[in-house]
């Protein structure tokens, strides 16, 4: 507890830091298999038409997903969820209940129409495609439509176990999800060639709901059936602007697609290779230390008395955030040729594609704080059951988006583009900073202007430590594969030390408490390891 921070509002950091680190894990876990779930597919499958259709088909259940259930689990369900668990123990588990059933039902409903209007939706997803592959991308989504129902079932588990302060499951969701496809594609591609992938998606949500559903015995949290529950009005006034904020997303991603294809035919495959780079380090850090004080936020937030508790967790989670995704920010920066070198170029990526995706990340690196810190402040409204202003400022942010990207496409090309994304994220945050001072207030004393000091002073030092070490490390000194390795860790180790020693000389309270959360977590896995 800091000098400046009364007892009665002490934040619960070890806490915080130790869901954060879990979350984390689950979050590189999934990310790890699902880089060998695409290199899996591409060595059974190449890059062929099925391969296509297969994509297509997929975007079908990733978009119900997320409209039924992805989209409102941060926004709604976590937070009304909290608020019942921590005063209700029967009606948390009545309110479950209640949601498995309905959500049970309308998935249900809506997957059979959906059966029946296949070919249509296979029209719409692949009109490009020939008659065969129409055909085949018809029986795709046929195949992994019934996946949906239980995606949004254990979508809806997870949501309580992280109300109960239950992070392992949900944070493994999609790594289970991901390791089923792998060994659904490797057993079954000889029999059923494409439609294996099918199967492993079917395959990967009985998993995840299975997951789930041990996490909730486990926590003797087992549903209370009902059909009706006093709280589901209350999710569905939260859920309809987030909803309406997800429809209007979707349109963008629609027209940056559309731009995209304007600037050249590898345009969108050299943007997608910066963008899985980025999403690293949004993953591990902003979207982990979010979700691990999100059901805190949703506790405190709801009544007079926890208003000073609120605006400590959520200064603390932004001062975490802000340690975290700085270093991690210009390590990316720094290392970003020989990072992208090491990871994609290998046989059809040539060195020329490396030198496009550094220029693109170059440019998204130039958001992802913004986009890390919105975050947090995204989904502290939500605990505050204030869905629609994060709404409306997505909203703007597309605005933002639209005048950066037609003001710059015809110049900079596909730059533009990125340019225009990380428009769009510093814009978004700004503007929810903004509204956070007038509708939440108190963040002028969470000491963020100091943390952003030595996290930014730190970082540079570590960035020039990196710098330094690439220029005198080439990588003929070990040669091939190793040499590409070896020219990201050695200066990235250097830089995490280094970076590390003067946050702690500094005596940063917040990276401090992380250092030695995950340091006793370390000590106490290769205790077992040792056994």
């Amino acid at each position: 507890m800091s000098a400046g921070e009364p007892r009665a509002v002490r934040v619960d950091r070890g806490g915080i830091a130790g869901a954060a680190l879990v979350i984390s894990l689950g979050n590189v876990t999934s990310r790890v298999l699902g880089l060998l779930r695409e290199t899996v597919i591409t060595h059974l499958f190449g890059a062929t038409g099925a391969v296509s259709a297969f994509r297509a088909a997929s975007s079908t259940y990733n978009l119900l997903y997320e409209l039924l259930v992805g989209g409102i689990i941060s926004s709604a369900l976590v937070p009304i969820l909290s608020e019942y668990a921590a005063a209700d123990r029967r009606e948390y588990r009545r309110l479950i209940g209640s949601l498995l059933l309905l959500l049970g039902l309308g998935t249900g409903v809506i997957v059979l129409l959906l059966e029946l209007a296949a070919p249509w939706i296979g029209w719409v997803m692949a009109a490009g495609f020939g008659v065969e592959l129409q055909n085949l991308t018809t029986d795709l989504i046929r195949l992994m439509l019934p996946a949906v129902i239980l995606m949004a079932l254990a979508g809806l588990l997870s949501a309580a176990l992280y109300a109960a302060q239950e992070f392992a499951y949900p944070a493994f969701m999609a790594a289970a999800f991901n390791a089923a496809i792998i060994v659904a594609a490797v057993a079954a591609a000889d029999v059923l060639h494409i439609r294996a992938l099918a199967l492993g998606v079917v395959l990967g949500s009985v998993c995840q709901l299975t997951l789930q559903a041990i996490g909730m015995r486990r926590r003797g949290a087992r549903p209370l059936w009902t059909l009706y529950h006093p709280a589901l009005k209350q999710l569905l006034l939260l859920s309809l602007p987030v909803l309406a904020s997800l429809a209007v997303g979707q349109a963008q991603v629609v027209i940056d697609r559309n731009l995209a294809s304007r600037t050249g035919d590898q345009s969108m495959a050299w943007m997608a290779n910066a963008t899985t780079l980025i999403q690293f380090p949004l993953g591990l850090v902003a979207t982990a230390v979010s979700l691990a004080a999100l059901p805190r936020l949703s506790r405190l937030g709801t009544t007079a008395e926890g208003s000073g508790g609120f605006l400590a967790t959520l200064g603390f989670s932004l001062r975490l955030v802000l340690v975290l995704i700085l270093p991690a920010t210009f390590a990316l920066y720094v290392l970003r040729t020989p990072l992208i070198r090491l990871l994609f170029e290998h046989g059809a990526f040539l060195p020329s594609d490396t030198t496009a995706t550094a220029a693109a990340l170059q440019l998204y690196v130039i958001g992802l704080p913004f986009a890390a810190i919105d975050q947090c402040l995204i989904l502290a409204f939500y605990a505050r059951r204030d869905t629609l202003r994060p709404a409306l400022v997505g909203v703007a942010a597309v605005g933002i988006y639209l005048a950066v990207a037609l003001l710059t496409i015809s110049r900079l090309g596909m730059l533009g583009l990125v340019l225009a994304n990380s428009a769009q994220w510093l814009g978004h945050a700004l503007i929810m900073l903004l509204l956070s001072e007038r509708r939440i207030g108190g963040l002028r004393g969470q000491r963020l202007p100091r943390t952003l000091v030595e996290a930014l002073g730190a970082s540079v030092l570590a960035a020039a430590v990196m710098a330094g070490l690439l220029a005198v490390l080439p990588t003929a000194t070990f040669g091939g594969a190793m040499g590409e390795a070896m020219a990201v860790l050695l200066p990235g180790s250097a830089a995490l030390v280094l970076y590390s020693a003067l946050m702690l000389a500094l005596r940063n309270e917040d990276f401090t408490a992380f250092a030695r959360f995950s340091w006793s977590r370390t000590k106490a896995i290769l205790a077992v390891v040792r056994r």
